[in-house]
């Protein structure tokens, strides 16, 4: 779909994309970006539980993000993965508010350049699957409407994942892995692009994103091919 991208345009996407053949990293990586601008935030991040219950990131709207929720899986705290441990939304604003709540990490936020936070829960029919959280630049606290909005996208993030009304437990574990793994995909490619463009990492993730655009393929496609091209000794 083209034009202005609201709610229903960002929604609509992505109940297009789940029934089409886009893959969940295309999906996510599209429905971050939106859920960013719609609700005014500066980064949006998921990270989702494994088969074995450790926590990886699945998608991110800027590298900075990424290396957020990285900080938290790393060091086991921080709002995301407090929300993923209660199943209840994280908020918290301010620097000292940060700091104080959870060291590192919140310090962490903070020299990012964010002083707010907004973390939800992922659920799928009673299963604890992931968080999603919102960052924004300035201290201030989230209008009910923001977070209504917020949980909104962590469901529709959920669905993308899952991808089905019925399915087993151990076959929505399958599709968090797939997903997992194309990130792991998507990062290596960034890695490269930054290594040949002589970029950072956000630049790098951007010029992967619009290398797919313009190929017409998807962002897992365009990474495989980054990567294999290098090996290749080709040009990226």
């Amino acid at each position: 779909m083209t034009g202005p991208r609201t709610i229903a345009v960002a929604f609509g996407d992505a109940a297009a994309a789940m029934v089409g053949e886009h893959s969940a990293a295309d999906v996510l990586a599209r429905l971050l970006q939106d859920c960013a601008e719609l609700l005014s935030a500066d980064a949006v991040a998921v990270m989702m539980l494994d088969e074995g219950g450790e926590l990886s990131l699945v998608s991110s709207s800027s590298h900075r993000a990424g290396e957020l929720e990285m900080l938290q899986i790393q060091r086991s705290a921080g709002p995301c993965v407090s929300a993923i441990r209660s199943g209840r939304r994280v908020t918290s604003f301010g620097a000292e508010a940060l700091t104080r709540r959870w060291g590192t990490v919140g310090r962490g936020i903070v020299e990012a350049g964010f002083e707010s936070v907004d973390a939800h829960p992922m659920w799928w029919q009673g299963q604890l699957l992931g968080g999603l959280n919102v960052f924004r630049r300035h201290a201030v606290e989230i209008p009910e409407q923001a977070a209504t909005l917020s949980r909104a996208f962590a469901d529709v993030a959920t669905l993308v994942v899952v991808q089905s009304t019925d399915l087993p437990a151990d076959e929505v574990q399958a599709r968090v892995h797939a997903a997992i793994s194309d990130r792991a995909q998507v990062e290596q490619a960034k890695g490269v692009l930054a290594y040949v463009l002589g970029v950072d990492m956000t630049h790098a993730y951007d010029h992967l994103r619009r290398l797919a655009a313009e190929q017409g393929a998807s962002l897992v496609e365009t990474a495989l091919r980054v990567v294999r091209d290098q090996n290749d000794g080709g040009d990226t």
